[in-house]
């Protein structure tokens, strides 16, 4: 590849990562990852790393409580079958959509913030190394995955890994969806 080609490839896996590519330019930038070009490839896993770090690093801000008490003062004009309760979050099925990852057949469904979500991996995909800036809790409900060592979960597994730890890259040959709790 040329340098400008190569440039254009390194700019197009940032912000592709970070889920800011324009769609023209994200299907193009996905053809080359379908088509095995190892640079893309390459560049795309180091810059989610790097989103993935700085997603993690910032810091939870806490907004005004008063914010929420005027939110659930507008929630009350919606029927609903739990009454709303400030003492309790209740995150429907249909409250929260799948994000596709930058990571070929990876997503996530946020429930609580970034530190409570459910991830879905579909058949023959895989999750690069990462470090674990919290404690993660991990819990399997759907399929099985299995990290590099060859140790397998399976549907009702848990596993928790400690701030700190690294977690090798893990894939699933059935496909799999897993509930995460981060804790600090």
């Amino acid at each position: 590849m040329e340098q400008d080609q190569l440039d254009e490839c390194r700019i197009a896996a940032a912000l592709y990562s970070i889920g800011a590519l324009p769609d023209e330019e994200k299907q193009q930038f996905e053809q080359r990852l379908a088509g095995g070009c190892p640079f893309c490839t390459s560049q795309l896993h180091e810059y989610a790393s790097v989103a993935k770090e700085l997603a993690l690093s910032v810091p939870l801000e806490q907004p005004d409580p008063s914010l929420r008490r005027r939110l659930l003062d507008r929630l009350e004009t919606v029927p609903m079958n739990v009454q709303a309760r400030a003492d309790i979050t209740l995150v429907r099925a249909d409250e929260t959509s799948w994000t596709s990852l930058p990571i070929p057949g990876v997503e996530i469904r946020p429930l609580l913030g970034e530190k409570t979500l459910l991830v879905r991996m579909q058949p023959g995909s895989s999750y690069p190394a990462h470090e674990h800036r919290y404690d993660e809790q991990c819990y399997v409900l759907e399929g099985s995955v299995v990290d590099s060592f060859g140790v397998t979960a399976h549907a009702g597994d848990f596993v928790c890994m400690p701030a700190g730890s690294t977690h090798q890259p893990i894939h699933t040959d059935t496909g799999c969806v897993f509930l995460i709790a981060y804790t600090p």
